[in-house]
């Protein structure tokens, strides 16, 4: 398969140089720079490894059609300023096609000055500039190392460097910087190798980054720079034979982006010689190798072993290697985000039950894992009618990016808007099904959305329109864009969720006012409610049947138990309504528990792998 040039991404702060390769221009150029670097390092390796994530997610999180996508890109990227001039660089040598692309790129943005025009290519980078030279040294040098802290800082300032140099084109291809290494690059090892592969998708990742729907060919190429990295992982007979060791924060975005870049793919609006080239190659970013790769690397990772108790392993097990073992877990995760995608909650919550949800589980290490984590497991709740799982999961995860946010300022730009997202989730989730939360998240989701938290109560379906449209992740289907159309819309998978959830909510429209009523009584017949409501008693008893279903809800790991989400309780007894009823309602948990214990006897159980 084609491989090009590939590279980076995001954010980070501070700088970090070290010696440089046995080019004595370079090497002279890091150590002029080497004392004042190394200070900054020691006081910024926290808040570079929250923030590393920012630039990329500010992308990731539009969730609107192309057109506004395409213009806050361009506002962003306008945002990012130029690269300085006053910095020692070096000419790139650019190939033929390079230059044709160059000059395609000028043309394209000299005819249209508009805000809403978006290209759908970079131009290649044309200078290497002193610093970014020794940032990607020192990247180098601590890879070879080994040292999980050294990586991380020196991984964040490459970022740092590659947004302030450039702003508006690709990162130089890793063509044009192995030479800079000189000697110390070894072709013939394992290490070196896995370092170039890794370079390419960094690259590919800082494309995407600043491009909202990549060309055909950039997608083909970081694909099959993500089929090399997943084959060269796969294909490892030992632990020792794989011969590195990462930071989490970088093991995450790795498989982070891998999704990430698959659903950006699947939203394409394909050309006809885009739909003619993937005909012929069908294994370009389909759902279902998306899949099997993650299952591939989860049962690589042997996190799951029939053999072991779940995150122990033993040295001869491929969970004893750190980047095994993270990649596994991080790829449950991605999992999760991908069913979610695909309209499949129940076996996201079902995959869910492989993660241990306690305080210091391993999603915390990385703080943007922590917030995908709970923000799809929110959306997968809510879908699936669990209002009363998806509160306290949004609570939590709010509670818990609050107090962070407090004392570490963590990832301003990717914080507020997912933040907004979630609060957005759990207004929807309070006006379905109120529920106790958090006194600081209340006090702030009635400042952000408290107009329309009223609005909802009142059953305004225009209101939770928009509050989905804003936050649900814009969902996909499985079948690629070149077999369901370039330019279908009528069975977009996004309007066909939006259009089931508000239906759900349409069926729930009268639940409200009914619970306003019965709580105000101990026994009440079904003639005098339906004459306070003005409906007929009969459409009244099948309200109530309707109340009663949507508010038992299946609970626990396994789904064999069920349980009343509400605080009160009913049942109809000829023409009386006899309401909080605690007795009767464990009768009635008790009879329908048995039933599905029962039916869960001859359902087959589940297996993971």
């Amino acid at each position: 398969m084609s491989q090009t040039n590939n590279a980076g991404t995001t954010n980070t702060n501070q700088n970090n140089n070290r010696k440089g390769g046995n080019n004595k221009h370079y090497q002279n150029r890091n150590n002029q720079q080497q004392s004042g670097q190394q200070q900054q390092q020691q006081s910024g390796q926290q808040q570079q490894q929250q923030q590393h994530h920012q630039h990329r997610n500010k992308h990731q999180n539009q969730q609107g059609g192309q057109n506004q996508q395409g213009g806050q890109n361009q506002q962003n990227k306008q945002g990012r300023g130029k690269a300085p001039s006053n910095v020692e660089s070096f000419p790139i040598s650019l190939s033929q096609q390079q230059v044709q692309q160059l000059q395609a790129y000028q043309q394209q943005t000299q005819q249209n000055q508009s805000a809403q025009f978006q290209s759908n290519f970079l131009p290649p980078a044309t200078a290497l500039y002193t610093p970014v030279i020794n940032y990607f040294i020192n990247l180098y040098n601590n890879f070879k190392s080994q040292s999980h802290q050294d990586i991380l800082v020196s991984y964040d300032s490459f970022f740092k460097s590659c947004e302030t140099y450039y702003p508006h084109c690709a990162l130089p291809t890793i063509e044009n910087l192995i030479p800079i290494l000189g000697d110390k690059f070894e072709e013939s090892s394992f290490t070196d190798r896995f370092f170039v592969l890794l370079y390419k998708e960094i690259y590919y990742r800082y494309y995407y980054a600043l491009v909202f729907q990549p060309n055909i060919n950039t997608c083909v190429e970081s694909w099959q720079n993500y089929y090399q990295i997943f084959h060269t992982l796969l294909s490892a007979n030992s632990p020792n034979d794989v011969e590195i060791d990462l930071p989490n924060a970088w093991l995450w975005d790795l498989v982070d982006e891998f999704v990430y870049q698959y659903h950006t793919f699947a939203k394409f609006k394909l050309k006809k010689q885009d739909v003619d080239f993937l005909s012929e190659n069908p294994e370009i970013w389909d759902t279902t190798n998306v899949i099997r790769y993650l299952y591939y690397i989860i049962k690589k990772s042997q996190i799951f072993s029939a053999n072991t108790n779940r995150f122990e392993s033993s040295s001869e097990d491929f969970c004893s290697h750190p980047v095994y073992k993270m990649l596994g877990y991080y790829s449950v995760i991605s999992l999760v985000r991908v069913q979610c995608l695909l309209g499949d909650y129940t076996l996201a919550l079902k995959t869910l039950e492989l993660i241990d949800m306690g305080k210091k589980a391993m999603y915390t290490y990385v703080t943007a894992c922590h917030i995908t984590l709970y923000y799809y497991l929110g959306f997968a709740y809510l879908m699936s009618r669990k209002y009363n799982e998806a509160t306290k999961a949004l609570n939590t995860i709010l509670v818990s990016v609050a107090s962070k946010s407090k004392s570490q300022n963590f990832q301003s730009d990717h914080n507020e808007k997912k933040t907004d997202k979630m609060y957005a989730l759990l207004t929807i989730c309070q006006a379905l099904y109120p529920n106790k939360i958090d006194e600081n998240v209340s006090n702030n989701l009635k400042e952000k959305f408290g107009d329309k938290l009223l609005r909802l109560q009142k059953g305004d379906l225009s209101v939770y329109e928009e509050l989905y449209t804003f936050a649900a992740p814009r969902c996909i289907g499985p079948v690629p864009p070149y077999i369901s159309g370039f330019n279908v819309t009528a069975l977009d998978p996004h309007r066909l969720q939006l259009s089931l959830f508000l239906e759900e909510v349409k069926q729930q429209s009268l639940l409200t006012t009914i619970r306003s009523y019965i709580t105000l009584y101990s026994t009440i017949s079904i003639q005098k409610l339906a004459g306070l409501l003005q409906i007929d008693p009969e459409d009244l008893r099948v309200k109530l049947t309707c109340y009663k279903h949507k508010l038992f809800n299946v609970l626990g790991k396994g789904e064999t138990k069920w349980n009343n989400q509400l605080d009160i309780d009913f049942y109809i007894d000829q023409d009386m309504i006899h309401i909080d009823n605690r007795l009767y309602a464990k009768e009635t948990d008790s009879f329908i528990n048995s039933i599905l214990k029962f039916e869960g006897s001859l359902t087959p159980s589940y297996n993971w792998m």
